[in-house]
């Protein structure tokens, strides 16, 4: 199976490149840095210190890096690869000088090997669900160590696999260890692989300690719709409408996830006849509508909300994390399909500490009835806050054995 699947990539070469050409024409693509994509590098490394190469395709997941950063960072050259080019502006702007970023080489064995050959990381950290079978596959045959952190495999995910076992029992077979972040992960991919497969918790929930300002519950109350996807706001912003109209002093910040959206929901809420204004110009501090244009933002906004939906959850992406919303001290909302986190929202749900909605129409109706009874947003902003505060990943465990590891490798 891996001669064919290596057989493949070789044959798309001529197409990956033509596809970095459009992506650069349409400027999806960093011009400064596109050759990365192909194992090039202009960076430069300390030959005095060992590298530690973790892979972080997302923003998300390479938030979730915090902790591995913050601990290695001084002892090692910590090289941090991602995918995509919102992933490497966040990790260049917030880390900058505690890493060394670039863009993960293209599944390509010339291209990986002339990545490694550079490199030469003394241990990989792979963050949660991307397999890239060249990659991981060369790591086993070039006797570098490869621990599988924060591992996840959906549902959907999970049955196309099934078909091709043994390959997922190949390609694993690169890692010493394999550390599911929810326990449904853990059975899953234990039914997929011979490796031994451990659960310390979600990498993503680590303990923070965060000292955020507290805002008292007023007339005045601010809503926030956050991380939604493309088609989430056509649902949402008919309802939104009705409230803002029935009260006020209700007002509405809107962060997608991907900002480049920003224009069109701003045509969505214009073609409403609806107040609206990006962050980014703003020139009306009263204005109704506040979009959120741009990365690195949705701290400080869920800081000034009282009530916050959280998207990718009214349409099948799988939700989002909410335990930074719960941290800020909000009172959260949430849509039906959000199977990338449904242990979690489980527990919040049994703790009272957060609401489900089942489709659009009733967000409406969730928050008109906390408009109306107050103490509501107060109980469950308690509530999620409490629940946040819960410790939900071992770092202890963690971090012993992964310097264990280092020190055995020496």
């Amino acid at each position: 199976m891996h001669k064919i699947y290596k057989f493949i990539s070789y044959f798309l070469i001529p197409f990956i490149y033509l596809n970095t050409f459009i992506r650069l024409i349409k400027k999806k693509e960093d011009s400064n840095r596109y050759k990365e994509r192909f194992g090039f590098t202009n960076l430069k490394k300390n030959n005095e210190k060992e590298v530690i190469w973790i892979h972080a395709s997302s923003v998300g997941e390479f938030k979730s890096c915090d902790l591995l950063i913050n601990h290695f960072c001084k002892t090692h050259n910590l090289l941090i690869t991602t995918t995509t080019k919102t992933a490497a502006d966040y990790a260049v702007e917030n880390y900058g000088e505690k890493i060394i970023h670039q863009y993960a080489p293209y599944d390509v064995l010339p291209w990986i090997n002339k990545f490694l050959h550079f490199w030469k990381p003394k241990l990989v950290i792979w963050i949660e669900s991307d397999i890239w079978p060249n990659t991981i596959v060369r790591l086993r045959e070039k006797k570098i160590s490869a621990i599988f952190l924060n591992a996840r495999i959906s549902p959907q995910s999970f049955n196309k696999w099934k078909i091709f076992s043994s390959y997922y029992k190949f390609i694993t077979k690169s890692f010493f260890g394999i550390y599911a972040q929810s326990k449904n992960d853990l059975e899953r991919i234990s039914k997929l692989t011979d490796i031994n497969i451990s659960y310390l918790g979600n990498l993503k929930l680590t303990k923070k300690n965060i000292s955020l300002p507290k805002y008292e519950i007023s007339e005045k109350i601010n809503i926030m719709i956050a991380s939604t996807h493309q088609n989430e706001e056509n649902l949402i912003i008919p309802y939104l409408k009705n409230i803002s109209e029935k009260y006020p002093l209700i007002n509405f910040f809107i962060a997608p996830r991907h900002p480049h959206r920003s224009k069109n929901i701003y045509k969505l809420l214009k073609n409403k006849k609806l107040d609206v204004e990006y962050h980014s110009k703003l020139e009306n501090d009263n204005c109704r509508y506040l979009i959120i244009d741009s990365f690195g933002k949705m701290e400080e906004f869920f800081t000034k909300s009282d009530i916050v939906f959280l998207g990718g959850s009214l349409i099948k992406k799988g939700g989002h994390n909410p335990i930074e919303a719960a941290l800020a001290n909000c009172t959260i909302i949430s849509g039906p399909y959000v199977f990338n986190w449904q242990n979690l929202y489980e527990e919040m749900i049994n703790q009272n500490s957060c609401l489900m909605i089942n489709e659009a129409k009733e967000l409406e109706i969730k928050i008109i009835n906390l408009i109306e009874n107050k103490n509501l947003i107060e109980k469950y902003k308690k509530n999620a806050l409490t629940f946040s505060n819960t410790v939900f990943f071992k770092e202890d465990k963690l971090l012993k054995l992964l310097d264990n590891k280092l020190r055995y490798n020496a």
